[in-house]
């Protein structure tokens, strides 16, 4: 008898153990920034705090190798939870490469090696195609070495399907000329194609750069989900299509829809925003702004699809933009120069930005600039720097990041290059017009005043009649913004908050009352691209953060964000891992860091346009070294 105690003594020390050590239980991330709001929130984290992370910090517990690539991906890592009795984070790699691994050690799950379609899986690695390889016809600074899985597939939990989309060669010669963009339908259970890879271009044969991520839109009519595929294109200003939408059916397992722009749509790897009903929501980038005639450049702008009933291959289902807004167009940001039709390469400014430091760290058309002093909303001295170089402003797209879409407050603040923040009302967002766009009229439509989000730049309005008062740069750097902002509730300021980082700035914190007035609350004291600040115009892209908590527990947030120290869009730079504390502000009224990858000489390389991902008590962080990093206490 006293055996038998002792044993179930052992037995009972043996679970108690595992359960300590075991880890956290993960939370679905089946699309980009946790859900299709892009909040970047993931408030079902019940194993990470700011406790633990500041007394017990995190530590590289494991690095997960990918194949095919010295890069790696730009995709974000997905994570689906008990398939086959692992949580599986998916991984899909700019060398058309899909691997599904166990989201805690790491270890491949796909085991079912042979051929489905065109599809080859093997060592647990799904190769769907032979790439494109990288050239200066698509990225003249050279970072990439293939343009594959380039965007963030989403998961269908219900049906354990992965839909991806890929530049795949026809002729498998890594040609960009070759390539086409096609749809994969993926069984997450045993790694194989449901269906022959679907063509996603039909009859446009320019090359697209497909870097936004897919999103999943849910009807409550019952039908089967459609699943949207927004683009852009390796020449963002030629003439004709520069950009669109597809719309993919999951139950017909076909293209049903398309909405051919002349802007492209790409907010640095963000997916197009769908809300409860189905309706979505995108911001584009350059081209003409006149919806009479179909042109949406510059714009944020709402869709809505109506399905169809097939008839001889032709599905009758529409996509349609059904409302914008727009600051201004890029003939007024221009002054009044007409926009050029010249091939400009998406990686590349324009003239006014793609300038080479010279002569006391000044660009040349920064050298000979007029300079105007200032003193900003936090009582600091800044200079504003007008460049020589005019009518080349075009590129200071709003696209560049997408937008942050709070329904429970029906507001979507989106900001683009100047890193102005615009709250527009999601239900009605202001039917701008070419004769309305630039007017106060139009400026009249958002919900509460636009707000200098990335920095303050003095006593400047955000909101000029004259959009050419916005051509300056701050203290002669950029201030664009690529980060779609996170959004969570404050459950200490009992309100809905924003957290942005800018190009060469520090972290910025701002309320978002319910009225859509933005009120800044503090910012931190870490800079992005540090190393070049002193070099105008700075370097590229900012950060870009993601955020946890366990429901509204204000002691369990945290925010996770990465930035460069160099210049992340012309070289291969270090990054930096931070955690903060996004509710409790420092002493100094700063936001405050807990964790510092810096501290503990942790290096990696910076993926450009790539948040963390908080999950199950990891911190997922893929680099540019073709490497995921996992951070664990």
């Amino acid at each position: 008898m006293r055996h038998l105690i002792w044993l179930i003594l052992l037995v009972a020390f043996v679970i108690f153990l595992g359960v300590l050590v075991a880890p956290a239980q993960s939370v679905p991330w089946v699309t980009r920034a946790y859900d299709n709001a892009r909040s970047g929130w993931n408030y079902n984290e019940s194993k990470l705090t700011q406790d633990s992370v500041k007394y017990k910090g995190v530590t590289l517990r494991s690095i997960i190798p990918l194949c095919c690539d010295a890069r790696g991906m730009e995709a974000q890592p997905l994570i689906v939870p008990n398939v086959n009795g692992h949580d599986m984070m998916i991984l899909a790699t700019m060398s058309d490469a899909v691997i599904a691994v166990d989201a805690h050690t790491g270890i491949k799950l796909w085991n079912t090696p042979g051929q489905t379609f065109s599809a080859v899986q093997s060592d647990g690695i799904l190769q769907l195609g032979v790439p494109v390889t990288s050239s200066n016809r698509i990225d003249m600074w050279g970072i990439n070495q293939h343009y594959g899985c380039l965007s963030t597939g989403v998961v269908n939990i219900a049906t354990k399907r992965l839909y991806q989309s890929c530049w795949v060669t026809q002729d498998g010669s890594t040609n960009p000329n070759s390539g086409r963009y096609e749809m994969f339908v993926i069984d997450i259970n045993t790694g194989t194609l449901v269906v022959p890879p679907v063509d996603l271009q039909g009859k446009d044969y320019s090359m697209w750069k497909q870097r936004a991520s897919l999103v999943m839109a849910m009807y409550n009519d019952g039908r089967a989900p459609v699943v949207f595929v927004a683009h852009g294109s390796v020449y963002e200003t030629s003439e004709g299509y520069t950009g669109g939408i597809t719309a993919f059916d999951c139950s017909l397992n076909e293209v049903t829809a398309q909405l051919p722009m002349t802007a492209g749509i790409w907010m640095a790897g963000q997916g197009l925003v769908a809300d409860s009903q189905g309706y979505l929501y995108a911001l584009t980038g350059n081209g003409d702004f006149d919806p009479h005639s179909g042109f949406y450049g510059e714009a944020f702008i709402k869709l809505r699809y109506t399905y169809g009933t097939p008839n001889g291959g032709q599905y009758g289902a529409k996509l349609e933009v059904i409302d914008q807004w727009s600051p201004w167009n890029d003939y007024q940001r221009n002054g009044k120069v007409a926009p050029t039709s010249a091939p400009k390469l998406s990686s590349v400014s324009q003239p006014s930005e793609a300038v080479t430091p010279v002569g006391g760290n000044m660009a040349p058309s920064v050298v000979k600039g007029k300079l105007q002093a200032d003193v900003n909303a936090q009582n600091q001295i800044v200079t504003r720097v007008y460049p020589m170089a005019t009518g080349a402003w075009a590129d200071e797209d709003w696209g560049s990041a997408g937008p942050g879409c709070i329904f429970e407050i029906n507001t979507c603040v989106a900001a683009g290059k100047d890193g102005i923040g615009y709250p527009i009302n999601s239900y009605h967002l202001g039917q701008t017009t070419a004769a309305t766009v630039g007017t106060v009229g139009n400026y009249s439509k958002l919900r509460s005043k636009c707000a200098w989000l990335t920095m303050s730049p003095g006593n400047i309005p955000c909101d000029p009649v004259d959009a050419t008062k916005l051509n300056f740069f701050p203290n002669g750097l950029t201030a664009h913004l690529h980060m779609t902002p996170v959004h969570i509730y404050d459950p200490l300021l009992k309100s809905w908050v924003i957290f942005v980082w800018g190009e060469n700035a520090a972290l910025h914190k701002w309320k978002v009352g319910n009225d859509g007035k933005l009120t800044y609350i503090a910012e931190g004291h870490e800079y992005a691209s540090a190393d070049v600040r002193n070099k105008m115009p700075g370097g590229m892209p900012g950060g870009f953060c993601t955020a946890s908590s366990n429901a509204q527990d204000d002691k369990s947030y945290i925010l996770a964000c990465v930035i460069p120290y160099g210049d992340a869009n012309k070289t291969i730079t270090n990054g930096r891992l931070l955690i903060y504390d996004p509710i409790h502000l420092a002493p100094d009224g700063h936001i405050q860091v807990l964790w510092d990858s810096q501290d503990w000489g942790i290096a990696f390389k910076m993926n450009k346009f790539m948040a963390p991902v908080i999950d199950g008590g990891d911190i997922i962080v893929p680099d540019y070294g073709g490497r995921v990093l996992v951070f664990r206490e």
